[in-house]
């Protein structure tokens, strides 16, 4: 990948539903985010707290991202974060994009992207057993916090990136 490739970025939409079902549904993203029935992205599309995203290559769509309000549940393992802080998550669907460098890319893209419209600080939380996220993660400019913690979302490791 060109360390400057640019990204198409577009919000979900109710066509995208079943690509993300059968990303979800995918051995390499249930292993990390659980069983497509777990959080389900139809339910997420009228939440105000969060924003959906796919991610496109060339106009061919191969990751989904969201982001979103750290301040809107409580408790929340990102809740000491100054407000209007982010938190995302994201997954690469398309198996052949895989160990591409596309994850950090697409989530510096990304995270740039909120901090031009003045997002403090975002956080991340990988499984600590993810180590290719968690590396991405790095190569993105994020920060491990934590040692290995059990949030209501499942083991994990904080990380943060200030803007």
């Amino acid at each position: 990948m060109d360390a400057q490739e640019t990204y198409g970025i577009r919000p979900v939409t109710p066509a995208d539903l079943p690509l993300i079902a059968r990303w979800r549904a995918a051995a390499h993203v249930a292993r990390w985010w659980g069983q497509p029935g777990v959080e389900p992205e139809i339910d997420k599309l009228a939440e105000p707290r969060i924003a959906m995203w796919l991610v496109e290559q060339d106009g061919r769509p191969f990751a989904f991202l969201q982001d979103y309000d750290v301040h809107g549940w409580d408790p929340h393992p990102f809740s000491d974060l100054p407000p209007g802080s982010r938190g995302i998550d994201l997954y690469i669907g398309e198996p052949d994009m895989l160990g591409r460098g596309h994850g950090a890319g697409l989530l510096r893209q990304h995270v740039d992207g909120l901090f031009s419209r003045g997002v403090p600080v975002v956080g991340i939380d990988p499984h600590p057993d993810n180590a290719s996220a968690r590396r991405a993660f790095e190569r993105a400019g994020f920060s491990v916090v934590s040692d290995p913690l059990e949030t209501p979302w499942g083991h994990a490791v904080l990380m943060h990136r200030w803007a």
